[in-house]
């Protein structure tokens, strides 16, 4: 009840603040503006006085109170000052488009019919679990958990709950109120679900304004808000031609569980990024742009207000010139089928009309008189730009897009429009609340290294035509409406269109966030408004003139809309398809001892989890999942190398030193540490033996889960240090898998990020796996044999190994990339020597091959040059220099030498090719590979059937092997037989007949036989 008593009363206040400043379209627009200014403002408040209450063990409870106490106080005031009648607040624009308001009404109640649906579709609390869709699993993440900082947890001053410590970089401020509400009684679905279906019927009331207004048409309104759930895209044609029959196409439709390909390749393309899902998993986005809406109605009534008062003061004659005599009166006659008035035809309503007796003549005034009440107006005029400019304010804590958006279009709007005196008033006001924001969600963000500018968004190559079909074919035939709306229109309604086109500008040259994806944004908000050209088009079709052709522009107008449904209602129905995925939160085991032992601002070392109990309890986890953070602008690649000392390394000194550093009070480890792909020497015994367990899973409810509790100094007996042979003895207690299986971690058989890979005169496999800085050798069918290296610098200790190579002998040669030297081993992996060249030495040996003399060629990838060894590691000579001539590299990735023509090939993927040298470094030929896009991919890789005559290339953007004959006409190409993929090939090694790719990706190695080709 409290809940809905604080959004009654912040309803009441945005509408007093409302009606103050703006003349309204409709009731609807006055509600709808009351709702957003009402919780904008309401946000806001509470969230500054829960800040200055940070020290107090419930800060949201005394910033409620704070907030009755000063609303109770504000209606007060309020309703004594509309007693005295101090203003004429709540005008309306007249005049009022033609038609019924009733319909608009109709029409709003079935987007709160379909609004409910769509939330609770996708996030619900029944029978204490929290139920999220799987759609929206990922992106529900980091917003329930700041939710419940704020809800039962203590998060002022906020921080990002997956990334403690530093100053939150991700707008929140819509997720605070959802918080703030939860606090005050509602469940967390039912609050976010609240928020979420107000904020866009609201939107969609707007949109449907300012149609009404910008074209005087209710149905141009009507249509424009209801394609905000129809995309428009022409993805549907693909999946329509791939269905054998109608009814196959409708049962298909039917159990639709994802969203319709967009045709582009590009990641996010498949998830719906047109659809409606982009508004259920961002709920804030929906409210940020009806702020937007707001301000462009605001806007829009204030231009035309400007024209038709200096077109009234052109047409007022001097005082001394008599007044021509008045034209009867004739009352404009509005209908649906009326042209939208001119820029000059709107009119001006005066705050307080005079009633004037009907037998008396109308007072005659001066023309100094008449001035004086235009630079009245113009001065009313100010006060609402200002007004605005708090309103965009306030919206980088809010939506950060839709304030970056606000400043594309507001920056147009200046150039195009009139009242620019005004508008520099408003930029100055959204300046003043907007920079404090930017400049703490901005703190500490690295930009130095990163270009702002960036062209072409996702599209790939990025030319001008590709780019015209990307955006052709995501908005599809709704662009044909938006042409004939454009030709059909005022120039004032033009200069608005080309305002909100700098949509595009911003998606397509700009990078304003470390996820280029993340633009797709924009080009939603454009669509949102674009929508009423799209409208206004249809509208256009269907009253077609003359009337001989009004049955065929209506049957074109039908035709077109569904063309337009038909997308956007397939994309419903992976919506209503979806699972739940189920989390437990209403009388929890953890979730209550969490709340009744430990503090609302502890935080937790954890795995990386995207949800869970410790996050929905209100608290924080020092490193949540990583793609959150990152996005959000954190130094990721540092923390990662904190999070696995704290859970890998065995000196007790420094794991305790970390935990203090970074305040961690709880340790939580789970099978998710303890076998999971990141941490592949889990530390816990450090744990156990110095920290008080203070929680344990017995039942496994939660996956095997433990909490320490870090002390807050170390025991007066020191702390202890675990033995290293019980902990290399539990991790080969762990069943060892073969190469084909692999995964990521330490066990026997994994692998973290491997690099290089070679076959032994026997045929058994070797491969570098290089994070784990070993040297792993398993049998022709991928069963594990054994292994050698440990993570050092001295002799045999090995730094990221990458190249293999054997020799005749059956020595092995490690490119050893870390301690910039080749070391060479002996068959079962006892050292024997190390090499390096003469100065200036290996800046990153990645590759080597050894030839049937025993020469070793190494590429030397830092350094662009192939450097050559004999056989008792004396340095012969090298080659190679930066750049992009005959004979020079970028990044070599790859050596092979042919034992039949005495040749030397290196691949050199930067500059797209493979060069060919004799064994002394002379340049003899090259060939393209086309397939080797550019990209930070530097791992390719080389080799040559000597039987065969034959050189394989990995491709790893086309997820291929290609084939070569030793001149470089290309014979052909190898993939993986499906399901598998060659992700992230590396490295190539053949034996009897078959060829092995080590997938780096995927941490494991995929066969392909070639006797089956």
């Amino acid at each position: 009840m409290l809940a809905l008593i604080y959004l009654g009363l912040a309803f009441y206040l945005g509408d007093q603040f409302c009606r103050r400043f703006f003349r309204f379209v409709s009731v609807a627009h006055r509600c709808a503006a009351a709702v957003l200014v009402g919780l904008l403002f309401s946000s806001w408040f509470t969230y500054v006085l829960g800040w200055l209450f940070a020290r107090s063990k419930r800060p949201l409870f005394w910033a409620d109170l704070c907030f009755f106490a000063v609303a109770l106080g504000a209606i007060w005031i309020f309703r004594r000052r509309s007693r005295r009648r101090w203003g004429p607040y709540g005008e309306f624009i007249q005049p009022k488009p033609p038609g019924r308001a009733l319909w608009d009404w109709v029409t709003l109640g079935a987007y709160l019919v379909l609004a409910s649906w769509l939330m609770f579709a996708t996030l619900d609390y029944k029978n204490d679990l929290l139920l999220i869709g799987n759609n929206e699993w990922s992106d529900f993440g980091p917003n329930t958990a700041i939710i419940q900082s704020f809800a039962v947890g203590h998060n002022f001053p906020t921080q990002y709950p997956h990334f403690s410590g530093e100053t939150i970089r991700y707008h929140f401020l819509f997720y605070f109120q959802a918080g703030n509400l939860s606090y005050l009684g509602l469940n967390l679905a039912w609050s976010l679900n609240l928020l979420s279906i107000l904020t866009q019927v609201c939107m969609l009331a707007l949109v449907m304004a300012l149609g009404q207004l910008l074209f005087n048409s209710r149905a141009v309104g009507r249509i424009g808000s209801a394609l905000f759930y129809f995309h428009g895209t022409l993805s549907f044609l693909a999946f329509l031609r791939a269905q054998p029959s109608v009814s196959a196409a409708f049962n298909s439709i039917l159990t639709l569980k994802d969203f319709l390909p967009s045709g582009y390749p590009y990641r996010g393309e498949l998830w719906g990024i047109w659809t409606q899902v982009v508004f259920l998993n961002q709920r804030h986005l929906a409210s940020g742009v009806g702020i937007l809406l707001l301000v462009l109605i605001f806007l829009v009534d204030r231009y035309r207000r400007h024209a038709a008062a200096r077109a009234e003061a052109v047409a007022q004659p001097p005082a001394d010139e008599p007044a021509p005599a008045p034209a009867p009166e004739i009352a404009p006659v509005a209908t649906e089928a009326s042209n939208p008035p001119a820029e000059s035809e709107a009119i001006v309503l005066s705050p307080e009309p005079v009633s004037v007796p009907e037998s008396s003549p109308p007072p005659k005034r001066s023309f100094a008189s008449r001035m004086r009440e235009i630079a009245g107006n113009i001065i009313v005029f100010n006060k609402g730009f200002v007004f605005c400019g708090l309103l965009l304010g306030c919206l980088p804590f809010w939506n950060a897009m839709v304030f970056t958006s606000s400043f594309a279009i507001l920056s147009l709007l200046f150039l195009f429009f009139p009242c620019r005196r005004q508008m520099l008033g408003l930029g100055l006001m959204t300046a003043v609340a907007a920079l404090p924001q930017l400049y703490m969600l901005r703190s500490g963000v690295k930009t130095a290294t990163r270009s702002i500018l960036h062209w072409g968004y996702i599209v790939d190559p990025p030319t001008i035509n590709n780019v015209l079909r990307y955006i052709g074919f995501s908005f599809g035939l709704k662009w044909f409406l938006v042409l004939i709306a454009l030709a059909c229109v005022t120039w004032f309604q033009r200069r608005l269109f080309l305002a909100l086109c700098s949509m595009f500008l911003v998606t397509f040259c700009l990078e304003l966030s470390l996820e280029t994806l993340a633009n797709h944004k924009f080009l939603n908000l454009w669509l949102i408004v674009g929508n009423l050209y799209v409208a206004y088009g249809l509208w256009r079709i269907w009253h077609i003139r003359p009337r001989w052709l009004i049955p065929l522009g209506r049957l074109a107008a039908l035709a077109l809309a569904a063309a337009i449904f038909v997308g956007g209602a397939i994309d419903l129905f992976p919506i209503h398809n979806s699972y739940f995925i189920q989390l437990k939160y209403g009388n929890d085991p953890l979730v209550k001892w969490i709340w009744a032992n430990t503090k609302p601002h502890d935080v937790f070392l954890s795995d990386r989890f995207v949800n869970h109990q410790i996050l929905l309890a209100g608290r924080r986890l020092f490193y949540g999942w990583p793609s959150f953070s990152w996005g959000a602008g954190y130094d990721t690649t540092k923390r990662d190398h904190v999070y696995r000392t704290l859970f890998e390394s065995q000196d007790p000194y420094t794991v305790f030193r970390l935990l203090r550093e970074n305040n961690i009070v709880y340790v939580a480890i789970d099978e998710g540490v303890r076998r999971g792909e990141f941490i592949k020497r889990p530390n816990e015994d450090v744990y156990s033996l110095n920290f008080q367990k203070v929680w344990e899973d017995k039942a496994n409810a939660y996956s095997k889960l433990v909490i320490y509790k870090v002390p807050e100094t170390p025991s007066p007996q020191g702390l202890k240090r675990p033995d290293p042979a019980r902990a290399q003895a539990r991790l080969m207690e762990i069943p060892a898998v073969t190469m084909f299986q692999g995964g990521k971690g330490a066990a026997r058989g994994q692998f973290d990020f491997p690099r290089g890979m070679t076959a032994d005169r026997a045929g058994n496999i070797l491969v570098a796996d290089t994070s784990n800085g070993r040297i792993q050798k398993f049998s022709p069918a991928g069963v594990f044999l054994s292994l050698f290296g440990k993570t050092g610098k001295g002799e045999g200790e090995l730094q990221e190994p990458n190249g293999l190579a054997v020799d005749a002998s059956g020595n092995i040669y490690v490119g050893d990339v870390g301690n910039q030297r080749i070391q060479k081993f002996t068959g079962s992996g006892r050292f024997i020597s190390q090499w390096r060249p003469p100065a200036p030495g290996f800046y990153g040996p990645r590759d080597l091959c050894v030839t049937s003399d025993n020469f070793v060629y190494v590429v030397d990838q830092g350094h662009a040059r192939i450097v050559k060894f004999d056989a008792n590691g004396v340095f012969v000579t090298t080659w190679g220099t930066q750049g992009q001539s005959d004979g020079q590299f970028v990044e070599p990735a790859a050596v092979a030498v042919s034992e039949k023509n005495q040749r030397v090939y290196v691949a050199d993927p930067r500059n797209k090719r493979i060069q060919v040298f004799d064994p002394g470094g002379k340049f003899i030929a090259k060939w393209p590979v086309p397939e080797w896009q550019t990209t930070s991919w530097i791992f390719h890789h080389l080799l040559i059937d000597q039987e065969a005559d034959r050189l394989y290339a990995t491709s790893p953007t086309t997820d291929e092997v290609l084939i070569f004959d030793l001149d470089g006409k290309r014979i052909g190409e190898l993939k993986a037989k499906p399901p598998d993929k060659l992700e992230g090939a590396s490295a190539l090694a053949l034996a009897n007949g078959k060829l092995y790719v080590l997938c780096t990706f995927a941490d494991r190695v995929r066969l392909i036989d070639l006797r089956a080709k």
